[in-house]
């Protein structure tokens, strides 16, 4: 009769492999989580902040080269836009300029851009009419933190 002593020898040997392979499993899924997460923190707070009027507040989630013209044209939608609601519609995301397939829990795999598509209620002076309007936001993850590159365009029509 053989001796099993080999086999359990190999099999305690592995062990702290197989913990290791599940540890950054578990860190790869948290982190994957973690981005969505602040992807969709940073798209709320920034709109909440935007229809609230609070540009100054706002420009702080717009890319650093597009704040200069950001804080500009927001002076003038304070002055004509009356807001009433915004809504996330979806959100898609990007590595790079490739799509990254989209499941029930978020993104399948790390992502570096996103496009939020976004649903206001709003009302352009001097009419009085509400209108709804429905656009992409374009999201980049810069430095470990999401910022909006704002198309403004879209209010002042």
């Amino acid at each position: 009769m053989k001796n099993p002593t080999p086999l359990i020898h190999f099999s305690f040997k592995a062990i702290p492999a197989f913990l290791l392979l599940a540890l950054f499993s578990a860190c790869a899924h948290y982190s994957l989580m973690n981005t969505q997460e602040d992807l969709k923190t940073n798209v709320y707070q920034f709109n909440k902040r935007f229809s609230g009027k609070m540009m100054d507040l706002s420009a702080g989630y717009v890319l650093m080269d597009q704040r200069k013209d950001f804080l500009i044209k927001s002076n003038e939608i304070k002055e004509k836009v009356t807001f009433f609601d915004n809504s996330l519609l979806d959100i898609q995301y990007f590595n790079g300029n490739q799509p990254v397939k989209k499941t029930t829990e978020g993104a399948e795999k790390e992502f570096n851009k996103a496009v939020a598509t976004m649903r206001y209620q709003i009302s352009i002076l001097p009419s009085n009419q509400l209108k709804t309007i429905t656009f992409d936001q374009t999201w980049v993850l810069d430095d470990e933190w999401w910022q909006v590159d704002p198309d403004l365009d879209v209010f002042l029509k």
